[in-house]
């Protein structure tokens, strides 16, 4: 999962446009293969208009699908190297580059291959001052943000380039009268997300939990039981004021029929507690979930700590719904690292001490997986939806 080396430029043959006519190939149904790339030089006239996925040598159009894939049951190929990547939103390409390309769309030295998002722009509201600085995403949209089809799009190529270990060349917001847009270049940190999700149809209790991860994780223990509440919690939480104005927002029924579930819940979970008491069984086997927590390092406790998150999921990623036992129930354990600023788990250029505190996580995290893996069966998936081998 770790980013690729970059080697050199290797040169492909492009097939030639006549060949294939020659052929009879309706190009309006040709799947491209690994080999295949866009015949023709790059439209240079649509770099500034239009996002790019840049890519290295070592990456596939396979690869590209598989991901596409994953994200979508819809996505594939619509063409001669027409990938649909989201409703209304499809990649073409790829095309070769070189070191005059390069230097025209001011590319790093990696990319050797860089796709065109074709898809019409849907922009919203301006960056919030608040927000600016935190994602460069959406940083490179500072008067109007993508939304819609755009957005999606957007969100689904930056998740392919981290895992490809790819980038992206956003056409950004308008500098002048004519229309001229800002490239910007985003580079996802491929070691930013250390999240793994374990999704299995085994539960695993959780005294069975703690000891599938101590022996990887020294210290693990439970975090079952939450501290009690002072007063109301819930809708009855919520000042009367604030619940006129969701009234008013999302009607009086709507409001109603959440309170109403809300209550049923409750009191079932109350019976469910009080059935197991009088048979003697743990309560704890009947709960919705639980947790596992350790710390990274115990002789770094500045570096925070993990968490193992089980519960029962309700909606599982698209790369999971294949399995045949997902239609059983899935039991979902997310581990998750905890550092002592929540703020860290996000930043995509961290000082020296938080990316080595975040390098220690991942591979906790990745360990702990594993063991869970072995011990419930299932599949691995990163924060992104993708599926993780081991």
């Amino acid at each position: 999962m770790s980013k690729p080396n970059r080697s050199a430029d290797q040169e492909q043959p492009v097939p030639v446009l006549a060949d294939f006519y020659a052929a009879g190939t309706d190009l309006a149904t040709t799947l491209p293969s690994a080999a295949l790339s866009t015949v023709g030089s790059f439209p240079v006239g649509r770099a500034d208009a239009q996002h790019l996925l840049l890519l290295a040598d070592d990456v596939t159009v396979d690869e590209v699908e598989a991901l596409a894939l994953s994200l979508d049951e819809n996505a594939g190929w619509v063409g001669a190297s027409r990938l649909q990547v989201a409703p209304g939103a499809e990649l073409q390409g790829p095309w070769d580059t070189d070191a005059d390309l390069r230097g025209v769309l001011e590319l790093p030295e990696w990319v050797a291959q860089v796709m065109i998002l074709d898809c019409p722009p849907q922009r919203d509201g301006a960056l919030p001052a608040a927000l600016a600085g935190i994602d460069p995403l959406t940083d490179a949209f500072p008067l109007a943000q993508p939304a819609g089809a755009e957005l999606l799009a957007l969100t689904r190529l930056r998740a392919m380039a981290r895992r490809l270990a790819g980038g992206l060349r956003l056409a950004g917001d308008p500098q002048d009268a004519g229309g001229r847009t800002v490239p910007v270049l985003v580079v996802p940190d491929p070691e930013l997300s250390t999240t793994l999700t374990v999704y299995s149809p085994v539960w695993i209790t959780p005294d069975g939990a703690v000891s599938v991860a101590a022996p990887i994780a020294p210290g693990a223990r439970l975090l079952l039981h939450a501290e009690p509440t002072a007063g109301p919690t819930g809708l009855a939480a919520i000042p009367h004021e604030e619940l006129v104005r969701l009234s008013e927002t999302i009607g009086e029924d709507v409001l109603d029929a959440a309170w109403q579930a809300a209550e049923r819940r409750r009191h079932e979970q109350a019976e469910e507690e009080a059935r197991a008491r009088a048979a003697g069984a743990p309560v704890e086997e009947l709960r919705d979930g639980y947790g596992v927590v350790a710390e990274v390092a115990h002789a770094h406790p500045e570096w925070g700590g993990i968490e193992i998150r089980v519960q029962a999921a309700e909606e599982v990623p698209l790369a999971v719904r294949g399995e045949a036992w997902s239609r059983d129930g899935v039991i979902a354990y997310q581990i998750v690292w905890t550092p002592l600023d929540p703020a860290d788990a996000h930043r995509e250029d961290p000082p020296d001490g938080v990316r080595q505190a975040r390098a220690a996580a991942r591979v906790l995290i990745e360990d702990v997986a594993a063991a869970l893996l072995a011990a419930a069966g299932g599949v691995v998936v990163d924060d992104d939806g993708f599926l993780v081998g081991f």
